[in-house]
């Protein structure tokens, strides 16, 4: 195969007219040199059955051929075994064929280039088929440089300007020499049109007295150690200041606006940032990883069109932001030395303020935060170590309010704010606070309304009342071991109430209807559930177990449990006070018990599943009189004192009853004739009256 050679790509790049007066944009930069390929037949060492090296380069010499020394990229293309039979001749290998296509700027080439694909022409039409490409290679643009240079008064200016020069990298070295320039700008006023560059401290000094730069404005990777542009009030694009080293100060303070993004990022030596002028920025406001960073002054910043990240400032000790309008995602992380967080929207034109969703994580030092908009997305307050007090000032928060791993909170207000009409906060998600506080107030006499679910756990609060008026969702109370008291007045969704040593009494002001489990487990000072007794049904499963003082479930008005009923290890129980429950549709577990006399199942009327009474050691008598089926199993177990069972109204079940030595084997036997099914009696006493 020959050497291939294609048309030449074109690089645009159109630069608006200076300032200085109307011009025509520049043409075009062409790609300096062309993107040419060779094939060369492979060694028997590189392709065994035969094949093609593809190699691709720019003809820098160009001379119309590729030569060695311009080789960029080579590609191996072999040959597979002959396997024709014995008698033919194999058929002659396909061709292997090039193409070269256009890369556009981006992953594979910064500053754009070609793509160079190469394969058999398994179907010997002379053409590289998008199914027949083997291997892509890149052959890459010089990267275009830029650098700025004093313009002086003559013909281009009338005063003093600045001259910026444009060409490609051609000799790798990173810097734009005299030879390499293509093509020059010229700015002859204090406006710039164009993105601009500082790469060292002469360019810096060139913008001294510039005043807007339409374009963005770049500081990245130089070794300047101080950065002031006392002029600057406005950046149209995106202002970055990155990688600087050396630098220790920057002071903006007549930057008004910025059109997009403002970053501030990973300067080792940074300590002060000056943006007292600050209003607004169009994009993202990033300040992050600059260590030395003690202090940054944003007193005006009134508007900040997209999310504002503060992360990983090790000596960053304050961050105040007060606001207009509307705020997006604030996301504060890993700041070592922060002490206190102020984020405050105030009304302008009688907007509603709204702010999205506000992440105070990883910050050891912070000690209190205090949030405040009408309308929040989301509030997530995760690993603060020394957080004492979190105030969110608010009259709705549309999504979680999350409150995780702040083992020195003492104290979360969740108020109203102070510029609305509203009567209550409303929480769209969760509120879930795991941290010990002694208080979480929603405001006085207030009622908030949480449309997620409600959970309280390892905290030290004693009463939680006149708080939630409403919650949708589940409610969960877990490890507050100082939780006297509470009150909701009305759950949609189910109760768990989990470990809490001090808890004797609540009230559940529901529908008569909670939609999930209900989950009281180890609350030993519990002795009744009479906050339940408005519940007429139970959507998920009921369970009762390990509750130390518990006598009784005083559930009087429950009728029906969608899931299983478990009642077990409560050592002290002596009813089961579920009087008017006909209906469950799940199994029924009672065990543990302090039970002598069966009492409160007087309604029940059908069981879905197994039923097992078990390990009551003073039951004298089971009485499931209105019990007329159960969908499953029926055990009656190791109640050592058991002498009666009376299942009058049952006639057919699988029953196993076992290990119960009071309870006569003819009692058992009578009531095997009776009810139809499998049977099955052991260890049970021999003797009958």
């Amino acid at each position: 195969m020959g050497t291939r050679t294609y048309y030449p790509l074109l690089l645009a790049l159109i630069a608006p007219a200076a300032c200085g007066g109307e011009s025509d944009p520049p043409a075009p930069i062409e790609r300096q040199f062309e993107v040419v390929v060779r094939a060369d037949a492979a060694s028997e060492a590189q392709c065994p059955h035969g094949g093609s090296v593809v190699h691709a380069g720019l003809d820098r010499n160009e001379n119309g051929a590729l030569d060695e020394g311009e080789i960029a990229e080579s590609t191996l293309q072999c040959q597979d075994e002959d396997v024709a039979p014995d008698d033919e001749t194999p058929d002659d290998p396909p061709e292997t064929l090039v193409r070269v296509d256009d890369e556009p700027a981006g992953e594979a080439c910064a500053d754009g280039g070609a793509a160079v694909r190469s394969g058999p022409d398994e179907n010997g039409n002379g053409v590289l088929d998008e199914e027949e490409v083997a291997a892509t290679e890149y052959i890459c643009d010089d990267a275009l440089l830029t650098r700025m240079v004093a313009e002086p008064p003559g013909e281009r200016c009338a005063s003093d300007g600045i001259a910026f020069q444009v060409g490609r990298d051609t000799d790798g070295d990173g810097e734009l020499g005299d030879a390499e320039v293509e093509w020059t700008e010229v700015e002859c006023s204090d406006v710039i049109q164009r993105d601009v560059a500082v790469n060292t401290a002469e360019d810096l000094a060139l913008l001294i007295d510039i005043r807007a730069i339409h374009g963005a404005l770049s500081i990245r990777d130089t070794s300047i150690a101080s950065v002031e542009l006392p002029a600057l009030a406005h950046v149209g694009g995106r202002l970055t200041v990155s990688g600087n080293s050396a630098l220790t100060s920057l002071s903006l303070p007549a930057l008004a606006a910025v059109g997009r993004t403002l970053e501030v990022h990973d300067n080792a030596e940074l300590a002060r940032v000056d943006l007292t002028g600050l209003v607004q920025t169009g994009g993202q406001l990033h300040l992050s990883e600059n260590p030395a960073l003690a202090a940054i002054d944003l007193p005006g910043l009134r508007k900040v069109d997209d999310e504002i990240v503060v992360r990983d400032n090790a000596a960053l000790e304050e961050i105040e932001l007060r606001m207009f309008d509307r705020l997006d995602d604030v996301v504060i992380q890993g700041n070592a030395s922060l002490t206190n967080v102020l984020i405050r929207m105030s009304q302008l034109n009688d907007l509603s303020t709204q702010a999205g969703r506000v992440t105070l994580l990883d910050n050891p030092k912070l000690a209190s935060a205090e949030l405040a908009a009408e309308s929040f997305q989301g509030v997530n307050v995760v690993r603060n170590a020394s957080l004492q007090k979190i105030t969110i000032e608010s009259d709705r928060i549309t999504g979680d309010v999350n409150v995780q791993e702040a083992p020195a909170l003492d104290v979360a207000w969740l108020l109203t704010a102070a510029e609305s009409f509203a009567d209550h906060l409303e929480i769209g998600g969760t509120l879930y606070v795991a941290a010990p506080l002694s208080e979480l107030w929603f405001g006085i006499e207030q009622r908030g309304l949480v449309a997620g679910g409600l959970v309280l756990e390892g905290t030290q609060i004693e009463r939680f009342e006149r708080s939630v008026a409403h919650v949708r969702g589940n409610v969960t109370f877990r490890r507050n071991p100082n939780l006297g008291y509470f009150e909701v007045e009305q759950v949609d969704g189910g109760l768990t109430l989990d470990d809490n040593d001090a808890l004797g009494n609540f009230n559940v002001r529901d529908d008569g209807h909670l939609g999930g489990d209900v989950y009281f487990v180890g609350n030993d000072r519990l002795q009744h559930m009479a906050g339940l007794q408005w519940t007429r049904s139970v959507g998920g499963d009921l369970t009762i177990s390990s509750n130390a003082s518990l006598i009784r479930p005083a559930m009087y008005g429950l009728e029906h449990v969608g899931g299983n009923v478990s009642i077990g290890g409560n050592p002290a129980l002596e009813h089961l006070d579920l009087p008017t429950l006909r209906r469950i549709e799940g199994g029924l577990w009672v065990n543990g018990t302090a039970m002598s006399a069966w009492s409160g199942l007087d309604a029940l009327q059908s069981i879905g599943e197994t039923a097992t009474i078990s390990g009551n050691p003073n039951l004298e008598n089971i009485d499931l009189l209105a019990l007329q089926r159960t969908g499953g199993f029926f055990a009656i177990r190791e109640n050592s004192r058991l002498q009666r069972v009376g299942l009058d109204d049952l006639s057919r079940a699988n029953l196993e009853v076992t290990g119960n030595p009071s309870l006569p084997a003819c009692v058992v036997d009578a009531l095997f004739e009776r009810v139809t099914g499998s049977h099955r009696q052991e260890g049970n006493a021999e003797r009958c009256p």
